[in-house]
């Protein structure tokens, strides 16, 4: 199990903003301390030249002066949210306390508050656990128009190589990300994107596998 330094989460800025404003906006919430050096990590870069990504490094209320909430209520419009290990169960309790400022939750290997992963067979695990701890609210979430995604990394993937929950900056989590942006698309929801913006979001997918594709190809392999 991935343990997390708290010297390596303390470092650097708790917040980085990165892509334009008016278009979907992401907010990710990460207990591994990513995005460090006031950048989003190499993986997330091209995706933020079309849609805004915030990197909400945590803990960070005690450096940055505001909390998540903070940063939610300061948004024009309702974001998705993106949250691994611990910070998952915290991310549905934001979207639960504050629905009318999120349109989605992206868990990325999800653990119960305290854990950076649940123990023995991880996959299995996790998937009890969010199955049964998160359901009621997540069934909530769902009745006030907020869609939950969840992704569990399998043990001994190839491609991932670590232990999870996989790091926010993996391309692996950028494709989920990006494929559940895709899903609000089309006829049925409330906030479209309009078709020349899926087609950005669409082009930086793209930019993010032919970068980082053929190593991901070589994993598999391995």
């Amino acid at each position: 199990m991935r343990e997390f330094d708290d010297e390596i989460r303390a470092a650097g800025p708790p917040l980085v903003w990165q892509g334009p404003g008016g278009g979907p906006i992401v907010l990710v919430l990460d207990p591994a301390g990513e995005a460090k050096h006031d950048e989003l990590p190499a993986t997330w870069r091209p995706l933020a030249e079309h849609i805004r990504v915030g990197w909400c490094r945590l803990p960070a209320d005690a450096r940055y002066g505001k909390t998540v909430e903070d940063v939610l209520r300061g948004l024009d419009h309702r974001a998705h949210l993106v949250a691994a290990g611990s910070a998952a169960r915290h991310a549905l309790r934001l979207a639960w306390e504050h629905a009318a400022l999120v349109r989605s939750v992206i868990a990325v290997d999800p653990a119960p508050a305290g854990e950076t992963a649940p123990p023995a067979d991880v996959y299995t695990a996790i998937a009890d656990w969010w199955n049964t701890e998160t359901e009621p609210l997540r069934r909530e979430l769902t009745a006030r128009d907020i869609r939950v995604v969840c992704f569990v990394s399998r043990a001994g993937d190839p491609a991932v190589r670590v232990e999870p929950p996989v790091p926010l900056g993996h391309p692996d989590v950028v494709a989920r990300v990006v494929q559940t942006l895709l899903s609000f698309q089309g006829e049925g929801h409330r906030e479209p994107v309009e078709p020349q913006r899926r087609a950005e979001i669409a082009a930086s997918w793209r930019a993010v596998r032919k970068r980082f594709g053929p190593a991901l190809q070589r994993a598999r392999r391995g």
